[in-house]
């Protein structure tokens, strides 16, 4: 199911699938004369960062090895099974060995348990990108990092491809001085506020005895 789901992100990612086998899928994106390639293994066990470029380039098609864009411009997606995140401590070395491995690729890793995938069944790459922009979702997810939510697999997802872009919401944004006008309204500091603007741009003076004049006004007798 994981697999799917970024298999449906590279493709809303304009990457189009060129090849696959039984455990790796080989995409491209094409851009005018620029060229990117991505691909999507199932890590079935940890191993050697060699031992995995060894295998990518022997079931890599022949238009991809021949292409010198590939080894520099391709993110290399693997997709491993935990049965449960407390394992990950276990293995965290093994994962970060191949992530920062330098040769060939842009690796990640993205690891992931029985109980995440139960999470999200059912849900598309839309939905998950929509979930991942939900302010109230994310602040439930702020307090309780490790629960084993929707949005926590959800921000995973995104944590460890960085490439995939944000489903942001636009607002329509109120001009600054709009807000400033209905705040000092609300605290009855409108004639105050404008008494700064009409003199506190060029009479410093005149401005500070208004201001007074007007404290004084307010004063019980």
């Amino acid at each position: 199911m994981i697999i799917e789901i970024i298999n449906q992100a590279l493709v809303a990612h304009n990457f189009s699938k060129v090849h696959e086998n039984d455990n790796t899928s080989f995409y491209a994106r094409e851009s005018g004369t620029a060229i990117r390639f991505a691909v999507l293994h199932r890590l079935d066990e940890l191993m050697k960062p060699s031992d995995l470029n060894a295998i990518i380039n022997q079931s890599a098609p022949e238009a991809f090895l021949t292409d010198p864009a590939f080894k520099k411009n391709c993110d290399l997606i693997c997709i491993h099974h935990l049965n449960k995140l407390a394992e990950f401590k276990s293995h965290e070395e093994q994962i970060f060995e191949i992530e920062e491995d330098p040769h060939f690729y842009k690796k990640y890793v993205l690891y992931y348990s029985d109980t995440e995938v139960e999470a999200i069944k059912g849900l598309n790459f839309d939905e998950i990108n929509e979930l991942i922009s939900d302010k109230s979702q994310f602040d439930i997810y702020k307090k309780e990092p490790t629960a084993p939510t929707k949005y926590s697999a959800a921000a995973k997802i995104f944590i460890k491809l960085p490439f995939l872009r944000l489903n942001i919401k636009k607002i329509e944004l109120v001009p600054l001085r709009r807000q400033i006008e209905e705040a000092v309204a609300e605290i009855d500091l409108a004639k105050t506020y404008s008494t700064i603007q009409k003199l506190g741009q060029t009479n410093v003076e005149e401005l500070i005895k208004e201001l007074i004049s007007d404290e004084l006004a307010n004063l019980p007798n």
